[in-house]
């Protein structure tokens, strides 16, 4: 009976305790905006993994900026005067106006390619970066091309110096030979290129603003088909269009991470990694067409690996050609 009664007695003191204390943090209705910078797929898929992040009792609302800066200025402002818990910006539209109008409120930032180029994050942002690490990069080097020793890669120093220099130093450990040319503005991209595709067994893209551009991109994808040299991508959109594979990030899983990460900021935990957080996962993309184009078998490994096919049937969705331009 005794025994009874301290029972209920603890029952009563930890009611109490909750209702002094109130509901955990992130267990509270929370108000958070999502700006999005325009309506394509690629950013869609990212707004819903975010969404599935969140707990049921968070009040959402989304805008897209339909890939004008100054709309989600507009918005920005409107928000300062009645500012949520927390912003999602998604794209590099969305996450500039953030910058430039959301000065005080947490904003989250995915989908935007070398951020650092663009003054983000700023000290309220934390973005999740697009990048894979170079040594899982390199990794899926070795496999999608196990019998290639000598990779080229263009690449301006001013931009892409430090990303180079990890990569140079990680290659050995993956018996690789980086043959890194620098250029130091767009025009000399084609001469480059010429240049280093004779002495290479397979030709590494990397996120570099001087080397990868709009008019680029046809010219780098082409290029390296006449000359038979696969080309390593860093997006399923690349992969689709010849090169022959690469790490790339999922939007789904980015946005999913980014929601973890506004579930850490609102309950004021600490984030590892701040101000910018690298992907938890990538997928490995491979065109099979390419693969077949250019005498490669990929191993039965690479093929179960790979969760982003393309050719003999197999579909994958896929972003626009400006999403991957950094």
């Amino acid at each position: 009976m005794k025994q009874g009664r301290l029972i209920q007695h603890g029952w009563v003191l930890m009611v109490a305790l909750i209702l002094c204390l109130g509901p955990a943090p992130w267990t509270m209705a929370a108000e958070i905006t999502i700006l999005k910078s325009s309506d394509i797929g690629y950013y869609d898929e990212a707004v819903q993994g975010f969404r599935s992040a969140l707990p049921p009792r968070t009040t959402i609302k989304e805008y897209s900026l339909g890939g004008s800066v100054a709309r989600g200025r507009e918005l920005g402002k409107t928000l300062r005067a009645s500012p949520p818990d927390l912003v999602f910006a998604v794209g590099l539209k969305a996450a500039m106006a953030a910058k430039l109008e959301i000065l005080d409120t947490p904003v989250v930032f995915c989908l935007v390619l070398n951020p650092e180029s663009h003054g983000l994050p700023t000290a309220n942002m934390t973005g999740i970066l697009m990048k894979v690490p170079v040594e899982r990069q390199l990794q899926a080097i070795r496999s999608l091309l196990p019998d290639s020793r000598r990779i080229g890669l263009l690449y301006d120093e001013d931009k892409s110096g430090p990303f180079v220099a990890e990569a140079r130093r990680l290659a050995s450990q993956q018996r690789l030979d980086l043959l890194a040319v620098p250029v130091h503005a767009r025009e000399e991209v084609p001469s480059a290129l010429r240049s280093l595709l004779p002495k290479v067994q397979g030709l590494w893209l990397i996120q570099d603003q001087t080397v990868v551009t709009e008019s680029s991109i046809p010219f780098l994808l082409q290029t390296t088909l006449d000359a038979k040299v696969p080309l390593i991508a860093f997006s399923s959109t690349l992969v689709q269009q010849g090169a022959l594979g690469g790490l790339v990030v999922n939007a789904w899983e980015v946005g999913q991470q980014a929601g973890r990460v506004t579930g850490a900021k609102l309950r004021g935990d600490s984030v590892p990694g701040r101000p910018l957080i690298e992907p938890e996962r990538a997928q490995l993309a491979l065109n099979l067409h390419t693969a077949e184009y250019l005498g490669l078998t990929p191993s039965a490994d690479v093929l179960r690996l790979a969760t982003v096919l393309y050719g003999s049937g197999a579909v994958a969705k896929t972003q626009k050609l400006d999403d991957v331009i950094p």
